[in-house]
């Protein structure tokens, strides 16, 4: 990328005016602050790791771009062109004139927030938990949009509050947790309490489904192939996939990475592993998508390794504490 220096260097070359046009790619526009006349979003798609497909800019990303078109204290009037395929013109339409509510997303990420709030000690029952939820944005689009929400009419009428479904969201979250052994539940008292599993989980911002992965096939004896392998399986990478014109330089890399990945480099899980080994050994990578997915995977490796290094350390496994100790500093 560009270095600080160039970037002011530019960045003042525009704000005095030597510099008529300024073209910066989307990760840097979010980062420039400049105000100018026009505003051009050439193509609206990014790659977005975490989902392992090109997606959307977001609403709130597009308006903060387009917000710096005509400021008032520098100009009288702005211009934002949105440059886009035909299928997202009424998007962007409804963008322009305020249509797109903002729903919430807590629903799918529950149980690890749940889990964070027990860990810290704010949600000890789950009558605590139930009026935690009420104070969450959730709650305020549950009752403004119920049928986005799956309440319908009939249920909404006799529980104006929805107690009962934030009761129904946090019985089955605490169950997940239980299930991932995060939590003790106690179903006759209410009662939530964290686990040395849990605090590990919240403390490093790993999901309940890794650490329920993790626990059921961590050994105290493990290779550096079973580890590379296990943290390949973790939920945090479920959205990467391997692509048709990513295979052959997989296999490239895949011979050359130090440790051997024995699954097919088609797998996800084999990407993963021959993309950390390959940030590990300062490998060049040729295409764009893959170094995107490197630079990922390399962003969540530190803290997965060092919960893995923290759940060995607790277990009294000295080899395998000693193992994931030496990945975590790399």
């Amino acid at each position: 990328g560009m270095v600080r220096t160039d970037r002011e260097l530019v960045e003042d070359l525009f704000a005095d005016r030597h510099i008529a046009v300024l073209v910066s790619t989307a990760t840097l526009a979010w980062g420039v602050n400049l105000p100018a006349h026009t505003v051009i979003i050439k193509g609206t798609q990014i790659y977005d790791p975490s989902k392992g497909k090109w997606t959307e800019l977001s609403p709130l990303d597009v308006l903060q771009m387009l917000g710096r078109a005509g400021r008032p204290q520098f100009d009288s009037e702005g211009e934002g062109i949105i440059i886009t395929a035909h299928s997202e013109l009424q998007f962007y339409m409804s963008l322009t004139n305020l249509q797109l509510p903002v729903e919430s997303q807590l629903v799918a990420f529950l149980p690890d927030h749940l889990n964070a709030e027990v860990v810290l000690g704010n949600v000890q029952t789950i009558a605590e938990a139930v009026e935690w939820l009420s104070y969450s944005f959730l709650y305020v689009r549950m009752l403004r949009n119920p049928g986005t929400y799956g309440i319908s009419e009939k249920a909404f009428k006799n529980d104006p509050v929805l107690k009962q479904r934030r009761l129904d969201l946090i019985h089955s979250s605490a169950c997940l947790l239980e299930k991932s052994q995060l939590v003790r539940y106690d179903r006759r008292s209410g009662s939530l309490q964290a686990t040395p599993l849990g605090r590990i989980a919240s403390h490093f911002y790993i999901s309940h489904e890794s650490m329920a992965q993790y626990n059921r096939h961590i050994r105290p004896t493990m290779t550096e192939i079973e580890l590379l392998r296990l943290f390949a399986t973790s939920g945090e990478f479920k959205q990467i996939h391997v692509r048709q014109d990513e295979k052959m330089e997989l296999a490239k890399l895949a011979a050359r990475v130090p440790i051997p990945v024995k699954e097919s480099t088609e797998e996800p899980s084999a990407k993963v592993n021959v993309l950390l080994q390959a940030y590990v050994s300062r490998l060049k990578l040729d295409g764009f998508v893959l170094a995107a997915d490197m630079a990922f995977i390399q962003q969540s490796a530190a803290r997965i390794m060092r919960a893995l290094f923290e759940i060995a350390l607790k277990r009294g496994w000295a080899r395998l504490t000693k193992l994931t100790l030496a990945f975590s500093n790399m």
